[in-house]
């Protein structure tokens, strides 16, 4: 695999993304009964903006970045810059991944567990990932993850299936763990992120998913430019899929979506679409 993320950490679709991992992660924290966490491709846990690697693409600058410079007083993102560290426009130097979103989230009483197939990766997560909660890190593969700890004895938590797409195969591969990931624990909150390249690769995306008959399934897409051919860095916009969502996650990722969207769209284009996929029910 040669996917690396410091090229890409902090770009719009981290942005995308981590705006719902952070608001599925609240809506867990409102009950005082523990939940268990799994990233099943975690990467380092912490990227270093002002790297070398990190400037060549430029896609901090025209995310994260932007966005701080631009949409520092969004009342939608407060909770989203807080969790960054970064308050009233200050920058910030090192990007928080998944990973350490979810370590800096946990409570004393919560588990999570971040998988990273690349070993140097790994070991970088375990050196940059704090909590306060129970935490493990593995170097092995997400999708055999989901079978070795799924369902957790915690009973409530969520799933996040973030796979870099670099194999003609991975959509396979991901519909497959995903769905066996869901018979095993039909309650759990799974967020599946994908890229979104242009609105017929989109529609396909929609149908992948809607074709495993499961219910409950939010769509949350978010596009800055109208296809990847005009896009600076290869990519028109981010989509995510959210089983099982929280109560009222519509209405608040919508509102942080298009506070995003307004600072980060060059001359508006693109747009915000969240809506469900699929009912509360599905006929078998």
């Amino acid at each position: 695999m040669n996917y690396q993320h410091i090229y890409h950490a902090g770009n719009f679709a981290d942005v995308a993304k981590h705006l719902a991992l952070l608001q599925c992660l609240d809506a867990l924290k409102r009950k005082n009964k523990a939940f268990f966490a799994l990233d099943t491709h975690a990467g380092r846990g912490l990227y270093d903006l002002h790297s070398s690697l990190a400037r060549k693409t430029g896609e901090a600058q025209n995310g994260i970045l932007r966005l701080l410079e631009r949409g520092r007083d969004e009342r939608a993102l407060a909770g989203y810059f807080a969790a960054l560290g970064a308050r009233a426009g200050r920058s910030i130097g090192r990007y928080p991944g998944s990973a350490a979103l979810i370590g800096d989230a946990l409570r004393p009483i919560d588990r999570a567990v971040f998988v990273e197939l690349r070993p140097v990766e790994a070991r970088a997560a375990m050196r940059s990932i704090h909590s306060a909660g129970h935490i493990r890190v593995e170097a092995a593969d997400g999708y055999a993850a989901l079978k070795a700890h799924l369902p957790p004895p915690e009973r409530r938590g969520m799933v996040l299936i973030d796979p870099p797409y670099e194999s003609i195969d991975e959509w396979k591969a991901m519909l497959r763990a995903f769905s066996d990931a869901y018979s095993r624990w039909p309650s759990g909150t799974f967020l599946i992120w994908y890229p979104i390249l242009h609105a017929a690769q989109r529609r396909g995306a929609h149908e992948r998913l809607e074709s495993l008959r499961i219910p409950k399934m939010l769509s949350a897409d978010l596009t800055i430019h109208d296809d990847a051919a005009t896009a600076v860095a290869g990519l028109a916009g981010s989509g995510l899929v959210i089983v099982n969502p929280p109560f009222g996650i519509e209405e608040t990722l919508r509102a942080a979506y298009e506070a995003v969207h307004r600072h980060l769209s060059p001359e508006g284009a693109g747009y915000v679409e969240i809506a469900r996929l699929t009912p509360e029910r599905v006929a078998q």
